[in-house]
């Protein structure tokens, strides 16, 4: 209790040392100022405090009276009179029912203000102040709503969401939304999800540099939708004016490709968030900005500084975050992953017959509906998954699937053609393919693939379909696997970037290797022949997106977010981040060499296929699950498979994987020292080790040999990083290096480790290592 632990335990109050202390005058006024904090208590806290005086058994004077006193308070509060009024009149020498409420004076005259008691509420009120330091002024307001006679606990939520949730046009400032487009596609289909939930609290305006169809999804919110001129030579100074005109006090910049208007914001200083979708390498930042998209006013240079100015920055999943690391301040970044608004998804589901939405997109009951939804372009994968279906129905005997491909559209030179080689894919194949805009009504449905043009709405295709594919090249983490997964869909999904943080391989659905349509077909082939594990995976994507992406819990962030975004200060000199080659040189860095440098899985495939199906066995050996080869096999086949590992020349014929040989050559440029650490296979260690080094000669040159280090114990080699396909490395010491995993089907389970998908990425992921 605040009595007990703060004021009676002053040592001036409860000393003990001699009962002849003679108690002056103010001793006195002290003690009937206790008397009067005493008297403003509670009938339970003077009986508390009555029983810690007797519990102390202080015998000193003044002891005895803060004792009795306690107890005499607590009878006069029994008795139903004012202990507080008659206390006052005592000190003060006023009458009881003066009604006077002036401060208490000393005998000197001087002002004296009553002592406050410690109360549970003052404690817990200025612990939460002082636990985020908040200012005078800040302490002041809160104070004053709390005092105010208008006040009222039961109108106030129980919450800090709820509470951020009403609405305060008089504290938030005009949010302006940038967009990159108003095309219908996920990006923008976020700006409208976040305008959705913040319109009611946040007042909102939208910008894009161009009209399209989503301007009135905007409008239809109330919202006021400008498009200004990114390409005009004024465009920064009208549109500075027109932030102005409307009162903007903060942005919000949607993709990659606006920002320009984060730098814009750093020079008006304004607060800004800018929200990243995109993945781009920092090597490839100009290669994505000039030829996938196509932007003609930003490069590289231009999104680095933006990546600088940047006062906040959001990315949909940790490993987007980690690919721009260097570019923009720590503290800068943020994860949020996206949601998807259930409310509306359960909605249609429970408004709408499964059955009547597949008869009228053509689908009967028999058929296996298999969905591509997005932009079809080559960084999407359509073709891999033509391919895949393709196969599937011509050799799998899979003659009721159908595919459906959403996304089509014809703008762009590149997605045209690769519109076309769809179509060639399936031609070569014997399949039927067509696009659903030029079917008559009675032939929807009929094409084994069928390709449509994009659409606004897509629940329908979800509720459709009975598979969902996301086989992409480039992506982050796309909306259309969660919302697959709300409508209980099972997903196959490239392993890339950030998808194995929403999808885990055997959960929700099957995690692929990108742009393998072999691996896409056998898992499919595996939902097609079970439908009991379609439900099974079904439901427990539902159940990933309620606890990962909640829609409600997405708006909570981004309401916070903009109620305490500040604007950010230009980085200092001091901060400048090292370059590439100052964070690498003189580290150590050890690569192991099977499957890591060299592609081992190809050449065992090449020589254990001799005589078998070719495609059985790239299929075992590429998706499997077990590091050693022979575990994936049954026991019969075991002894053959070793024999293949051991058979001559297997060693010395293994072919470098793209990239290696070229990454390990500029480690050693930027002065890094760079060793081959490999163990040599049980089966066959002298032949091994010999034929390794002569790999090595064979790929890097002699003066490599010198970095090759064959040892069974990788404990016992000092180094900065091993870089290694094996899950899991133990020894005879303690890892004296940081383990980098080198991605392979057999690693994917692995959590907690940097992760070097290919040799391409090695600039980005080595410096996040060290």
């Amino acid at each position: 209790m605040g009595l007990t632990s703060n004021l009676w335990k002053s040592s001036s109050l409860l000393s003990t040392e001699s009962d002849e202390i003679h108690y002056s005058e103010q001793d006195d006024q002290d003690f009937a100022s206790d008397i009067y904090v005493l008297a403003e208590s509670t009938t339970d806290e003077l009986l508390n405090s009555w029983k810690v005086f007797t519990a102390l058994k202080d015998e000193s004077y003044q002891g005895r009276r803060l004792e009795n006193a306690a107890w005499r308070l607590h009878a006069m509060q029994k008795l139903g009179k004012s202990p507080s009024k008659e206390a006052e009149s005592r000190i003060t020498g006023r009458e009881a029912n003066s009604g006077s409420t002036e401060s208490l004076v000393k005998v000197t005259g001087e002002e004296h203000p009553p002592i406050m008691q410690a109360t549970w509420s003052a404690e817990q009120l200025l612990g939460a102040c002082l636990k985020h330091k908040l200012s005078n002024e800040t302490m002041e307001d809160v104070l004053q709503i709390l005092h105010s006679r208008k006040f009222d606990s039961a109108d106030v939520p129980r919450t800090s969401s709820e509470l951020r949730a009403l609405p305060h046009g008089q504290y938030r400032p005009v949010c302006a939304i940038f967009t990159h487009s108003l095309e219908r596609n996920g990006a923008n289909n976020f700006c409208l999800y976040i305008a959705r939930v913040l319109k009611q609290s946040q007042p909102l305006t939208i910008f894009s540099p161009k009209a399209g169809p989503m301007k009135e999804d905007f409008e239809k919110l109330g919202l006021q939708v400008s498009i200004v001129d990114t390409t005009s030579p004024t465009f920064l100074s009208d549109l500075a004016i027109s932030l102005k005109e409307l009162k903007v006090g903060m942005l919000l910049a949607n993709t990659i490709m606006r920002c320009d208007i984060i730098l814009m914001a750093a020079d008006l200083q304004l607060p800004s968030v800018w929200v990243i979708h995109e993945s781009w390498p920092q090597d490839q930042l100009d290669h994505y900005a000039k030829e996938v998209f196509m932007c003609k006013d930003i490069d590289s240079k231009v999104i680095r500084q933006a990546f600088k100015a940047a006062g906040t920055i959001i990315f949909p999943s940790d490993m987007q975050r980690h690919l721009y690391d260097g570019m923009f301040q720590p503290d800068a970044g943020r994860t949020i992953y996206n949601g998807i608004p259930l409310q509306q998804l359960d909605h249609f589901k429970q408004s709408r017959n499964r059955r009547e939405v597949r008869a009228a997109l053509g689908y009967t009951d028999e058929d296996f509906l298999v969905l591509h939804l997005g932009t079809v372009c080559s960084r999407k994968g359509q073709m891999f998954s033509a391919t895949a279906c393709s196969r599937l129905i011509k050799e799998d005997g899979c003659a009721n699937l159908k595919q459906l491909i959403v996304g089509a559209r014809y703008i762009r030179d590149h997605e045209i053609r690769y519109i076309d080689q769809i179509f060639q894919v399936a031609a070569a194949h014997g399949v039927s393919c067509r696009r659903w805009e030029e079917l008559a009504e009675e032939e929807r449905g009929q094409p084994q693939i069928t390709v449509m043009d994009i659409q606004a709405a897509v629940l329908q295709f979800y509720m459709a379909a009975d598979v969902v594919l996301v086989p992409s090249l480039n992506e982050v983490l796309p909306l259309v696997i969660c919302e697959a997964m709300a409508f209980e869909r099972p997903v196959v999904c490239s392993r890339i970037d950030a998808i194995p943080e929403a999808v885990t391989d055997g959960v929700e659905g099957y995690l692929v290797p990108p742009g393998s349509p072999d691996a896409i077909r056998a898992a499919v082939l595996k939902l097609y022949r079970d439908p009991a594990l379609c439900q099974r995976m079904g439901a427990a994507g539902r159940a990933r997106v309620l606890k990962q992406f909640s829609y409600s819990r997405m708006g909570e962030h981004y309401r916070e977010l903009l109620d305490t975004v500040t604007t950010q200060p230009a980085m200092p000199a001091t901060l400048k981040a090292p370059s590439l080659g100052e964070m690498l040189k003189g580290r150590t860095v050890l690569v192991d060499m099977d499957n890591t440098i060299v592609d081992w899985d190809a050449e065992f495939i090449r020589r254990y296929a001799s005589g078998r199906d070719l495609q059985e066995v790239e299929k075992i050996v590429r998706n499997r699950a077990k590091f050693e080869i022979e575990e994936n096999f049954p026991e019969s086949a075991r002894a053959e498979v070793l024999e293949t590992v051991a058979s001559p020349g297997f060693y010395e014929s293994l072919q470098p994987l793209p990239g290696a040989v070229e990454a390990l050559q500029a480690l050693v440029a930027e002065g890094v020292d760079v060793k081959l650490v490999t163990a040599p296979h049980p089966t066959c260690p002298g032949t091994c080790a010999m034929e390794k080094y002569t790999s090595v000669e064979r790929m890097f040159g002699a003066s490599f040999q010198e970095r090759l280090i064959i040892t069974r114990d990788k404990t016992q080699v000092q180094g900065d990083i091993l870089i290694d396909d094996k899950p899991h490395i133990s020894g005879s010491k303690p890892r004296p290096w940081k383990h980098v995993i080198f991605s392979q089907s057999y690693n994917q389970d692995v959590q907690g480790k940097e992760r070097l998908s290919s040799w391409t990425s090695w600039r980005e992921v080595l410096p996040r290592a060290f």
